[in-house]
């Protein structure tokens, strides 16, 4: 009897290896994890000067210049020095595909050309329809706008209604046109309200940057790097009110997303999955992560350094529904 308990228990250990390694739980490959992944984004997406470290000689510029570093992007980059959310899906499965062909830098969740109704339109168009998208959008239009308060300026930041009404436009389109069990999956938006201070950070600890001349010249998100009164609003103002807006945006992400994937709203009759990373402000997202001095690059000194690509690829990769 003892003979055959001991031959049982060892059948069973073997029984969960092999099923383990059939299932992928090994990590070889899994059944639940997509077949093709997309992102919509913005210049942070595209690693936008991601490697650049200084921005004061002729070749710092040059840099600079030279503008998106796709290779470096959090999403699917494949330099070595990141690694990317492409990277980490292919450890479980090397067959899954990545494109952020959807995605541009200067892109918004509402205005401009390439917005999310563009972008998610396009996703639906691609000749192989991805079943995992990647959302993130936002910072784009917080620095878009030039005050906080719409009795300062013609263009203030995007009301909630208005950045709900983006939000679902874009939802709608993907509700529709993904195959069925896809899943949307929002990152959410980034504290641009912290970039003065990194980018001050950054350029008290070299002389080879000087952040503020940058922000100046080439107008980099002016509501949140100016430290001077814009529109008859002080930069305290207007980073206090930043902040709020940024918040609320974020949380209606979540509201958004609980709405769609209940089908509580009757706009996600087919059943597509939508999440958002954002959980609180004490719950570590893509839109809790405060910047510091060397997660973002010494070339404009507000988008994110190599070592910022990483963090983001790793905040997208914890919450993330399809792992």
């Amino acid at each position: 009897m003892r003979t055959t308990m001991v031959s049982i228990r060892k059948f069973s250990v073997f029984f969960s290896l092999l099923t383990a390694t059939v299932f992928g739980l090994s990590g070889v490959s899994r059944a639940d994890t997509p077949a093709n992944i997309t992102a919509a984004g913005d210049s942070i997406t595209m690693a936008f000067a991601a490697n650049c470290t200084g921005n004061t000689s002729f070749f710092d510029l040059l840099c600079l210049l030279g503008g998106d570093q796709p290779r470096r992007s959090w999403f699917d980059g494949n330099r070595r020095e990141v690694d990317s959310v492409h990277d980490k899906y292919k450890r479980l499965d090397p067959a899954i595909l990545a494109n952020k062909d959807a995605a541009e830098s200067g892109s918004e969740m509402r205005g401009g050309s390439n917005n999310f109704i563009a972008q998610a339109s396009s996703i639906v168009a691609q000749t192989n329809t991805p079943d995992h998208v990647e959302v993130l959008l936002g910072g784009n239009d917080i620095c878009s706008r030039d005050c906080t308060d719409p009795a300062n300026c013609g263009d203030p930041l995007y009301t909630e209604s208005q950045w709900r009404g983006a939000v679902r436009a874009g939802l709608d389109i993907l509700m529709n046109g993904l195959p069925l069990g896809s899943t949307v999956y929002f990152g959410s938006v980034p504290r641009v309200q912290d970039l003065r201070a990194a980018g001050l950070a950054k350029q008290a600890s070299t002389s080879r940057v000087n952040c503020e001349s940058v922000w100046n010249t080439f107008d980099i998100c002016t509501i949140a790097t100016s430290g001077s009164s814009l529109n008859g609003e002080n930069a305290a103002q207007r980073l206090a009110a930043v902040a709020n807006v940024q918040r609320r945006y974020n949380e209606i992400l979540v509201e958004e997303s609980a709405a769609y994937n209940s089908n509580s709203n009757g706009r996600n009759p087919r059943g597509i999955e939508v999440v958002a990373d954002y959980v609180d402000e004490n719950t570590a997202s893509t839109g809790t992560f405060q910047f510091g001095q060397d997660d973002i690059d010494g070339g404009d000194c507000f988008h994110p350094s190599v070592q910022g690509q990483n963090i983001i690829a790793d905040l997208m990769w914890n919450s993330n529904p399809d792992k």
